[in-house]
């Protein structure tokens, strides 16, 4: 029995919808907020800091860093720049329209 290789592209298309659809441009953004979580843990852990260590540097609780990392807690721009400008780090935002 030969199998058929499928690309990364038509598995997106089978399940999620073709690109352009609601459904595509919601999994999409979902899935691109889920990037800034990962980056925020990796450059705390990457500077030795526990969650809680990073908490008091940015004068806030505890729990807001572990949501922000697990993708539970919806990042503000003001919180993007004031975690990277606490691990000094840079920011880069891209704005682009969605390709049909």
């Amino acid at each position: 029995m030969k199998r058929k290789t499928i690309s990364h592209e038509e598995v997106l298309t089978r399940f999620i919808g073709e690109h352009g659809t609601e459904n595509r441009i919601r999994f999409e953004n979902e899935l691109n907020a889920e990037i800034p979580a990962q980056q925020s843990r990796e450059l705390r852990e990457n500077e030795h800091l526990t969650q809680s260590q990073l908490a008091d540097k940015l004068g806030i609780e505890k729990g807001p860093i572990s949501k922000i990392e697990n993708g539970k807690f919806y990042l503000t721009l003001a919180t993007i720049n004031k975690i990277a400008s606490t691990l000094d780090v840079g920011v880069n935002f891209e704005i682009r329209p969605i390709e049909m």
